[in-house]
């Protein structure tokens, strides 16, 4: 094997593939990447046994042939590396990575060991806008718990019936939902549950432009330009709860509305009177007010109060100060709607202007 390839692209690809390696590999060639060199082409390869990501780029080939490197300290000598160039050649027992000014040799793994490429076969194939799929990964995955026994709450349900898009995590104390109306039908149904990790690598993956979907019995397959994704699905997506039942009618609820920026200030300042034992903040509900409070026998007392668009009777309700804020975090919008009817039913956040996202948290115990 023998190859000339750009140092910015041999960066690039590394750093996408160095986003699936383990830290700690459950097998020693987990923690390399695979470079194969065909034609004009070098593709990087690398997986954790539930998600595998393969990338390319331009190079010009010499001599085809396939290496398993170290995949994490190639990134950082590659990082350190300045030359524009970089030539890859395997000798007898060892692979050479050569520049202008330098020469690094490494002792390369045995392929055989590498995981095969899973093949992808059959499945549903449609195609959707990145920011689609990204906005809703990032808005429901904080609500996955991924060490829940059970797995249907350890990733997020994907459920399309015609064009309606419905993407869902919960871990029963809070519930996400995005849901959209997609453009053009998906030929098929389709109810799966993607896991915890693999939304942690879409998230960082999926930029501007559109992503080809293919979804499998037991896979999912992603094509986001020149990278491909491909991973296991969870079992258990018939057990997913049904969410419907689980978010409150809007239209039978006390509303609040409060404006966003200045709600996650105040509750980002109260928070920090909780700690793990006491975390709990209560809010109370008053006419064109809600007065957040906190007594914490291991760090002291705080109050504030908010003006918000309410005029309904007082209501005390108590909430984790971080589960709402992780729904804060998550949105632009300049108001958002609160919906409640008591201290001990679930509670409806929403964005003001779109119903395409619902959160639902459930209040603590007043006392």
């Amino acid at each position: 094997m023998e190859l000339i390839v750009s140092r910015q692209l041999f960066q690039h690809n590394l750093e996408i593939n160095c986003t699936v390696v383990p830290s700690k590999p459950a097998i020693a060639s987990l923690s390399s990447v695979l470079l194969e060199a065909k034609e004009n082409e070098l593709s990087f390869t690398s997986s954790d046994l539930e998600t595998t990501i393969k990338t390319s780029c331009e190079a010009k080939v010499i001599k085809k042939g396939s290496i398993l490197l170290p995949a994490r300290k190639i990134l950082s000598l590659t990082r350190q590396i300045s030359d524009q160039e970089i030539r890859i050649y395997l000798t007898e027992n060892q692979v050479n990575l050569q520049t202008e000014n330098s020469v690094y040799n490494f002792f390369p793994a045995n392929i055989e060991d590498f995981p095969k490429l899973p093949k992808f076969t059959g499945g549903i194939s449609f195609s959707i806008s990145t920011t689609l799929l990204k906005q809703s990964i990032d808005r429901t995955k904080f609500c996955i718990y991924p060490e829940e026994p059970r797995p249907h709450f350890r990733g997020a349900l994907l459920e399309i019936k015609e064009n309606n898009w419905n993407f869902v995590a919960t871990d029963t104390r809070r519930l996400a939902l995005v849901q959209k109306i997609l453009e053009t039908k998906v030929p098929e149904n389709v109810k799966c549950l993607l896991p915890h990790r693999a939304l942690n690598y879409l998230s960082n993956l999926l930029k501007e432009g559109n992503v080809e979907l293919s979804i499998g019995k037991n896979q999912i397959f992603l094509k986001i330009d020149t990278i491909y994704v491909i991973s296991q699905l969870l079992e258990g997506s018939e057990d997913f709860p049904d969410y419907k039942k689980v978010i409150p009618d809007e239209k039978k609820q006390n509303i609040a509305v409060a404006v966003k920026e200045q709600l996650e200030l105040v509750l980002k300042r109260i928070a920090l009177f909780t700690t793990e034992r006491y975390n709990k903040v209560k809010f109370l509900f008053s006419k064109g007010k809600i007065t957040l409070s906190v007594s914490n026998p291991e760090v002291g007392e705080a109050q504030e109060k908010l003006p918000v668009e309410y005029d309904g009777q007082d209501q005390p309700i108590a909430f984790n100060p971080d589960y709402l804020l992780d729904f804060l975090q998550c949105i632009t919008c300049e108001k958002i709607i609160i919906a409640f009817s008591s201290d001990k039913k679930p509670v409806l956040l929403r964005p003001q202007d779109s119903e395409d996202y619902l959160y639902v948290a459930m209040p603590l115990k007043l006392d």
